[in-house]
């Protein structure tokens, strides 16, 4: 029965380590503000996702929104503001299935292997 725990952990462990700790928060309020380029550097949940995902090569950022038509706009416009401030659309992942329609969730997905700077060819 231990032996089987342990495979069960083993497994478990390295799902655990892909995905940043707990996700960023960015609520409908803190969107609301008219948006600029310095506005969304200053919300803390973009600055902080942002600056977690240019940490580690080949992460991709999930960007969990709420669902129905106000949900869809939001992590549209949300991605096009990233892409213009430099982030490349393909480390973005856009998923619906916040818990809350208040709240758009972002989390960074580290890679299953670690990516190298060198090139294999």
């Amino acid at each position: 029965m231990s032996i089987r725990v342990l495979s069960l952990l083993l497994l478990w462990l390295p799902a655990t380590l892909q995905a940043s700790e707990k996700p960023f928060v960015l609520t409908w309020e803190a969107w609301s503000v008219p948006r600029t380029a310095e506005s969304l550097i200053a919300m803390p949940a973009l600055s902080r996702a942002v600056s977690d995902l240019r940490a580690v090569p080949g992460a991709t950022l999930v960007l969990r929104y709420p669902g129905g038509d106000a949900g869809t706009l939001w992590v549209n416009e949300l991605e096009s503001w990233l892409v213009a401030l430099g982030i490349p659309r393909e480390q973005l992942d856009k998923t619906p299935g916040s818990p809350d329609p208040q709240r758009l969730e972002l989390e960074v997905s580290r890679p299953l292997v670690p990516q190298s700077g060198a090139s294999d060819a």
